[in-house]
Parts: structure tokens; sequence; C-alpha cells
């Protein structure tokens, strides 16, 4: 079982799924089943990499006979239903998500009653159930995640999105990692994140938001042009990373010097080292201001770096919930 769900939240999902008449998959922590005549699946609302396990995603696949929901008839129903978060159609999917609540006994009764209104109001406008992908009705569909993301797909569309998963990984196995390439993306990757550190400071921030771009970039850019992004690859990233945060930071200075100096901003960063020296620049201060930097590139690269390898484990892979 997920780690995340234990305890007490596995109880309350165990009870949520026995009052829906739903099965719970405890490893995943997502209800399936049949309710109302629809076929679903429940999961965690899942913002980025962070699950809110008290504010429940209802999935159900189906389609319109006449036409799909407009824009305007999801705000009408999340008005008149004040417990509904969100409710989005997107092609052959129905999205309904629930207002978070930690209280078990309400969120017990808020789910059965807008399970309830979802299905009713389906029905009402002729929604029969279907595949996902092809859009084929009258079929028994199968919930799965496909890369992360949940699915529902008749037994033909999964099948042919598990051999498509099974090429896809022998295609990236057999690809060969251009280093140079990477390297170089890399690189490219570094300079837009040394911009950012240069423009953040000139307008008075240090701010997080450099560590993330230099963290994005940096990685993206050995992606796209080493082909793959390997653990050689995320080190030698890394090493790039550290050491243009350090020359962004040093320019940013000798733009600072250029400035009040009247020098040219090429001398004035060969003259760091003597100006610290003679204190000119207070050291405490330029090396506070870059250990700050290296602080918000740590912050920005790690979770950056945690999420590119979860997604490069789970990506091409397909998994039946039930």
């Amino acid at each position: 079982m997920n780690k995340r769900i234990a305890g007490k939240l596995l109880n309350c999902y165990q009870q949520l799924a026995e009052a829906a008449g739903l099965r719970l998959n405890e490893e995943e922590g997502t209800m399936y089943g049949t309710y109302g005549g629809y076929q679903m699946l429940v999961h965690p609302f899942v913002s980025g990499s962070r699950a809110y396990f008290y504010m429940l995603t209802v999935e159900i696949a189906a389609q319109a006979r006449d036409s799909s929901l407009t824009k305007q008839d999801c705000k009408i129903y999340k008005k008149e239903h004040r417990n509904v978060s969100s409710l989005a159609q997107n092609q052959n999917l129905i999205t309904m998500t629930l207002k978070s609540t930690s209280n078990q006994e309400k969120l017990r009764a808020v789910f059965l009653e807008e399970l309830q209104n979802l299905t009713s109001y389906l029905r009402l406008k002729g929604y029969e159930n279907c595949c996902q992908l092809c859009g084929k009705t009258g079929e028994d569909t199968s919930p799965c995640t496909i890369s992360g993301f949940y699915a529902q797909l008749c037994s033909d569309c999964f099948q042919n999105v598990s051999q498509s998963a099974i090429l896809a990984q022998q295609e990236s196995r057999a690809a060969g990692e251009n280093v140079i390439g990477g390297i170089v993306g890399a690189l490219l990757g570094t300079l837009i994140g040394v911009v950012c550190i240069i423009i953040l400071s000139q307008l008075g921030y240090v701010a997080a938001l450099s560590g993330v771009v230099m963290a994005v970039c940096t990685l993206k850019g050995y992606e796209m042009l080493g082909r793959k992004l390997s653990k050689k690859g995320i080190i030698i990233s890394c090493i790039l990373m550290i050491v243009m945060t350090y020359a962004g930071d040093r320019l940013d200075w000798a733009i600072v010097v250029a400035r009040e100096l009247a020098w040219d901003v090429f001398t004035s960063y060969q003259a760091i080292p003597w100006l610290l020296q003679e204190f000119i620049i207070e050291p405490s201060v330029y090396w506070g201001n870059l250990a700050m930097v290296y602080v918000f590139l740590l912050l920005g690269a790690v979770p950056t770096i945690i999420s590119t390898l979860k997604n490069k484990k789970i990506q091409g892979t397909i998994t039946r919930i039930d």
C-alpha cells in the first residue's frame, strides 16, 4: 500500500468506497466501479507533485448523443452545487472535483450527494459510457494509469496503448545519449538562468524564481540536445548550474560596479576579486548574496530533479488499476 494513504486516510477511503458501492485499490489510492449507471474513477486531486487527499476528483468517460458540456454549462453547474470545486469536459472525459474537507462524515455525505447529482445530470443530458480514447459506447472500460495519468479504456485501446508504450520504451533504451549535445543544451539553458538572475537582481530581488528557471532550463536543455536525460546528464547539469550561478552573480556585481565607477563590464568583472580584497565591496555582503542565490538554486533544482526522475520512471508505463 502507498505509504501516503495509510491509517486514518485509508479507512476513510474504504468507507467512501463501501458507501458508494465502489472498489478500492489501496496501492493507487483510487476508487472505481459503477455508480448510477456510469463507470467512474475517483482519486485524490493532484496539483503538480502534490496530492490533496481530502479533495476528491471524479472521472467519468462518457459522451452525449447531441452536444458536449460547454464552459457555461460547467459554470452554472458549479454555481448550483456549492460543494463542487470544478466541472469540465475534455473530449470524452468528464471531470468533477469536490472541495476539500477533512471532516470524514461531511466528506462521505458530500461525496454521495455529488455522485448522485452528477450521474443524474449526465443522464438528463443523454450521456453514455464510452472509452476515453476511441469513444466507443456500449462496452465496459477498465481504469488504468498511463504515464501517471488516469484513464478509462476499452480492452482494444488498452492493448494498443500497452503495445505503443512497450515500443516507446524500447526506442528510448535504444536511443544513444549525445553527451556533447547535452552539454551544449545545458549551457544554453544556464545562460537563460544567468539572465534571470541578473534581471531580478537589478530589479532589487533575489528570488527563488531564478533558481527554478536555472534548474528547469539547464535540465531541459540537456535533454533536448542530448536526446535523453540520464543520471550522468543530471550530474553534468548540476555542475554547470553551480559554475554558471557563480558566474551570473559575479556578472551582476560587475554591472553594478561598472555603473558606479564608470568602468566597462569586462574590466569590472575581472576586478571583483581585487575589489573584495580592498573591501571596496563588502565581502560579507558579496558572499552572503551568493550564498542566498545558491540556496534558491537548491530550492529550485532539487524538486525539479526529483520530479524529472519520477516522470522518467513512469513515462511510457501503463497499469490497470483493477
